[in-house]
Order: structure tokens, then C-alpha cells, then sequence
């Protein structure tokens, strides 16, 4: 009886801190995205260059974006920090995005389901990264239409080892097959439909292809383009047509990669517990 309590409190533990850790890590990346795009594609690019530029950009203390005061270690807190400043700089009293709490309580409750679904501490902080990188391409994507090519490396990292510590997945053929399948294919929309594709979707797509593995490709596909369309389509002003408009498809992307991990977490545990009698998805 006692093991068991203590056992169950260890569980616990690890809850609480993964939660605690994926919200943190959100707001890190949240922040990092803003960084990037105020020091590469707004006012910042013009007043520093080279590694000066990120050095500042992950040196330089928590700060307002509008008036630059420093932030308090208090309202630095995941989804607290927020809830403390009603939403607002101390200072200037100009709104703190939505996407800061949202995206930290979102990191959390992920952090949570994958490691009850995995039990492996180390899986989950693994993913949490991967989602991060993921966070800032879809963050980058949506305001300006620019994937940071400088995270592609990152995302590459970080995806595989998922692979590896979560599903005992090495890197093969099939990956290669999967990303050349994926890169001939965007090549072909780019260079004969103008305007069809974008050369970011063209390089990151296969990659991210080849990160879901084989079948999940499908699903990252699938998902990929049935958030692009449904989003497009209800997001549209009344009477515009679809034709022409430009979607962030690094959005849905990152999206979908998110959802077919979870989709492809779920899928192994049943087999772990031998819910499915069909042997291994290869």
C-alpha cells in the first residue's frame, strides 16, 4: 500500500514538471519566434548584424516589445505571469498576445498526454523541442509568409530523435524514398504552376514528410491540406474567393505534424499493450 501511494506520487512529480517545463519551453519559443521575426524581418535587421544579432536576440532579458521595459521574474511565470498583468506591460499597458498563455497551457497538457502515453521522460522533452521549433515556423509562416530556414537543422534534430527514443525508429531507405517522393513531387507544383507553392514549402515539407515516417506520411499529408482548406475557407471574407490567396501552408504543416505525432504515439501504445494483432506499422 505504501509503494503503491509513493509510486503514485513520483507520477506526480513527473506531471507537474513536465507540464511545468512544456509551458516554459513554450513561452521560450513563443518569444524566440518574436525575436526572429523583429531581428530578421522588421525594424531590428537594421541595427545589428552578423552574431551580434543572436547574441542580443537570446541574451538580452525578457522585455516588453513595444516599450522595452524589463519583465519581472514574477509575471515570467508560464500562463500565471500572464494572468498576474491582466494581459498587459506593466509600463506602457499595451496588450501581451493571447498566443503566450495559450500556447503554454498547450505545451503542457501535450507534454502530459505524451508522457502518459510513453511513460519515457526523455521522449517528452524531446518532443516538446521538436513541437517548439515547429511553434516557430508556424509563428514566422503566419505573419510573414517566411519559413526560418535557420530552423530547418533543429527540426531535423529533434524530429528523428523523437523517432528514435519514442518508437525505436532509425533513420532508412524509406525515409529517403519518402522525402524524394515528397520533393520531386513539390518541385514539379513549383516550378510549372506559378504562385502554386512556395520554394519554403518545397524544401521543408519532404523533410517533415520524411520525419512522420512511413505510413504516417499519408496522415501528414492528408492533414496538412484539410486544415489549409478548411481554415482558408471559413477564415475568407464573405464572397472572396480562394483563388490566388496566399496561405501560410507552414502553419498547416507544423499543425499536422503535430497531430500526426500524437495520432502515431497513440497508434504505438496500442500495440505496446497489444491492442492490435497486426505486428508493427512499418
Amino acid at each position: 500500500m505504501e509503494e503503491t501511494i509513493w509510486f503514485n506520487l513520483w507520477n506526480l512529480f513527473h506531471y507537474v514538471l513536465l507540464f511545468f517545463l512544456g509551458a516554459s519551453l513554450a513561452s521560450f519559443y513563443t518569444t524566440l519566434a518574436d525575436r526572429i521575426l523583429f531581428y530578421f524581418y522588421e525594424k531590428g535587421r537594421k541595427k545589428n548584424s552578423g552574431w551580434k544579432r543572436w547574441e542580443i536576440m537570446f541574451r538580452k532579458p525578457s522585455h516588453c516589445p513595444s516599450c522595452e521595459s524589463k519583465i519581472p521574474k514574477l509575471y515570467l511565470l508560464p500562463i500565471l505571469g500572464w494572468i498576474f498583468t491582466k494581459g498587459k506591460c506593466q509600463q506602457c499597458q499595451i496588450p501581451v498576445s493571447k498566443l503566450y498563455p495559450l500556447s503554454e497551457l498547450l505545451f503542457g497538457l501535450i507534454a502530459i498526454l505524451v508522457f502518459f502515453i510513453s511513460e519515457s521522460v526523455l521522449g517528452t522533452i524531446l518532443l516538446l523541442f521538436f513541437f517548439g521549433h515547429l511553434l516557430i515556423a508556424m509563428i514566422t509562416d503566419t505573419k510573414k509568409l517566411s519559413l526560418d530556414y535557420e530552423n530547418l537543422p533543429f527540426l531535423l534534430v529533434f524530429g528523428f530523435a523523437s523517432n528514435f527514443v519514442l518508437f525505436e525508429e532509425t533513420i532508412g531507405f524509406a525515409h529517403l524514398y519518402i522525402y524524394v517522393g515528397f520533393f520531386l513531387f513539390y518541385l514539379l507544383i513549383y516550378l510549372l504552376y506559378r504562385g502554386g507553392t512556395g520554394l519554403g514549402d518545397v524544401i521543408f515539407s519532404p523533410f517533415f514528410a520524411s520525419i512522420a515516417g512511413n505510413p504516417f506520411w499519408i496522415v501528414y499529408l492528408n492533414y496538412s491540406y484539410l486544415l489549409a482548406l478548411g481554415f482558408s475557407f471559413f477564415l475568407r471574407k464573405k464572397g472572396e474567393s480562394l483563388k490566388g490567396k496566399k496561405i501560410p501552408m507552414g502553419l498547416y504543416f507544423s499543425i499536422a505534424m503535430i497531430l500526426t505525432f500524437i495520432l502515431k504515439l497513440i497508434v504505438h501504445y496500442y500495440e505496446w499493450e497489444g491492442f492490435l494483432p497486426y505486428g508493427n506499422i512499418e
